[in-house]
């Protein structure tokens, strides 16, 4: 009923620990998985590989590879969901602002009209509006603190956050000064003393209290607030999947 384009951070880097119970499914499979269960299936394309939202291009100046990379992913959208037919699910949500939006202006006049066509899809709004109503959530965790990214804020999907994190906690937190964590892609990993300053106060109102889930959506920004506090942050979507599965091994 979709096709499911796992982002590139997804596709490198690892998710964190369950827990401290070993690796827990990635995002990938948490996201196949959940829709399979609510019967709305998704299907990864084979040839993702080469591909990307731009958005790494763009953000750095690359403008080249920046027109490569945005009509390359357009063309290939296009022919995965059947000339838009399907909806396209990604599960980053500044890749999915990426694609919605930001390689708009360095479209191809052809690929500009493909990209009309396109119905793209944040996998948090995927998840709660199409996957929550045909679940059954069999556990809670007692409380969950919120991550809401810069790109949840553009897109306007904060509250399918909430939704998401409400189905799987019993308690949903955002905090006051939950705001940019200034990961950047892969700034954070070159500066450290930015997101250290961006995410301090943020850390400081999370690490007063315990939460049993740190959840966002958005890896790099998970990487971000894992670095700033010391807690596992991982993928709402991954709680879902958590959540809703019949039976634990």
């Amino acid at each position: 009923s979709a096709v499911y384009y796992p982002a590139c951070v997804n596709r490198i880097f690892a998710g964190p620990d369950d827990g401290g119970a070993g690796p827990a499914l990635s995002l990938a499979e948490a996201v196949v998985a959940v829709s399979g269960r609510a019967g709305k299936p998704v299907w990864i394309p084979e040839d993702v590989t080469g591909t990307c939202c731009a958005t790494i291009w763009h953000s750095k100046g690359y403008d080249a590879g920046n027109r490569i990379m945005a009509n390359r992913i357009v063309e290939a959208a296009w022919g995965w969901t059947a000339g838009g037919t399907l909806p396209l699910v990604v599960d980053a949500s500044s890749c999915t602002l990426g694609i919605a939006e930001e390689v708009v202006p360095y479209l191809t006049e052809d690929n500009r009209a493909l990209h009309r066509e396109l119905t793209v899809v944040d996998s948090l709004v995927w998840a709660a509006e199409e996957l929550l109503p045909h679940l059954t959530v069999f556990r809670t965790a007692g409380s969950a603190v919120l991550h809401p990214t810069c790109s949840m804020e553009h897109l306007g999907d904060v509250g399918q956050l909430r939704a998401l994190a409400e189905a799987c906690a019993q308690e949903v937190v955002v905090p006051d000064d939950a705001g940019c964590c200034a990961f950047a892609g892969d700034r954070g990993m070159l500066h450290k003393e930015l997101t250290d300053s961006a995410t301090a106060k943020e850390a400081a109102e999370v690490d007063r209290r315990p939460y049993d889930a740190y959840l966002s959506a958005n890896r790099m920004c998970e990487i971000g607030m894992e670095r700033a506090t010391g807690h596992p942050y991982r993928s709402a979507l991954i709680e879902l999947e958590h959540a809703t599965r019949p039976t634990l091994p």
